[in-house]
C-alpha cells in the first residue's frame, strides 16, 4: 500500500456536507479532486437497488479528511455550491 493511501485510510475525516441524491454528490467530488482533496460519498441505501428519494432515504454525506476541511468548504463556497 502507498504511503499516500494508508494516510488517507488512517486519517479521520469529517462531514463536508450532505445532498439529496448522488447526482448532485458527483459534480462536488469532482470539484474536489481537481483540487487534490479526495472526498468519500456515503448513503444508507444502495441505490442501484432503490434508485429513487422518499424523504431523504437517498441522501449522500460528503467526507473529506478532516485536513481538508476548511479547504474543501472554501473551495464549494467559491463555487457558488447551494450545499455548501
Amino acid at each position: 500500500m502507498e504511503k499516500n493511501e494508508k494516510e488517507f485510510r488512517n486519517a479521520k475525516i469529517a462531514l463536508l456536507c450532505t445532498v439529496p441524491t448522488e447526482v448532485d454528490a458527483l459534480p462536488i467530488q469532482s470539484l474536489l479532486e481537481s483540487y487534490g482533496i479526495r472526498c468519500i460519498l456515503q448513503s444508507d441505501v444502495t441505490r442501484s437497488v432503490y434508485p429513487f428519494v422518499v424523504d431523504g432515504l437517498a441522501e449522500v454525506r460528503i467526507l473529506v479528511i478532516e485536513k481538508d476541511l476548511k479547504k474543501a468548504q472554501d473551495i464549494l463556497k467559491d463555487s457558488d455550491c447551494k450545499y455548501s
